[in-house]
């Protein structure tokens, strides 16, 4: 082999050899490329280890606090209703018993009747028709004042009122109370008895059927007693 061959193939194996360290590089490049970072080493503290990767706040810390109980407003104690005090009528006239001596005529407005009485016996019972309650018949006791017969009604509103009435003439009338409040017979009156001081009440007198207010005039004399209650 002639010194120019010698050289010739010492070349070749070097250009191989040259190539193969290049190529290992770069296959070792490749290879640690794929396998991606290595992992970084855990670091400690006096509670154990922590990951790199974590937070290191106390995890009791990270959860989040539970929302607080809404406190009560406080309300104001109850006030206990307030009654209001009922008016104290005024104190009236003691009425006279009917087993009274004397004459005596009672007129009941829950019933719309009258009862007469004599020395505390019953002389006269019959249904009467009072007040409207616009117009209600004065309850208490009174004494009869005047007696006509006959007596003639004139209204003492004008046509312009709903109270007006036209003119009207009763038999037998006992004026018991100023201000127009009689016992009289009423013969334009149908209705008498409970309910007719609602259904068809006069203007304040006490309406009583003709047969009875007959009676009654001849037999009641001023100054008799009247208790409407």
């Amino acid at each position: 082999m002639t010194r120019r061959t010698v050289i010739r193939v010492g070349s070749t194996i070097s250009v191989f050899i040259l190539f193969g360290l290049i190529g290992g590089i770069f296959l070792n490049t490749l290879l640690t490329h794929a396998a991606g970072p290595s992992p970084a080493p855990a670091s400690f503290s006096s509670a154990g280890p922590v990951a790199a990767d974590e937070p290191t706040t106390d995890p009791a810390a990270s959860d989040p606090a539970p929302p607080a109980a809404p406190s009560a407003t406080a309300q104001p104690p109850p006030v206990p209703p307030t009654s209001t005090p009922r008016p104290v009528p005024p104190t009236p006239t003691p009425a006279p018993t009917p087993d009274a001596q004397g004459k005596l005529i009672v007129v009941s407005l829950a019933t719309q009747s009258l009862t007469a009485y004599e020395n505390g016996k019953v002389v006269a019972t019959t249904v009467v028709a009072t007040g409207r309650p616009a117009l209600p018949t004065l309850p208490g006791t009174f004494h009869i004042k005047a007696k006509d017969t006959p007596y003639q009604f004139i209204s003492p509103w004008p046509k312009s009122s709903p109270y007006w009435y036209a003119s009207a003439w009763v038999k037998y009338a006992m004026l018991y109370e100023d201000g127009g409040y009689f016992i009289h017979d009423a013969p334009w009156r149908t209705v008498y008895g409970p309910g007719a001081n609602l259904t068809n009440g006069t203007h304040g007198c006490v309406n009583v059927p003709l047969s009875t207010m007959t009676f009654l005039y001849k037999w009641a004399s001023v100054g008799t007693t009247v208790i409407v209650q």
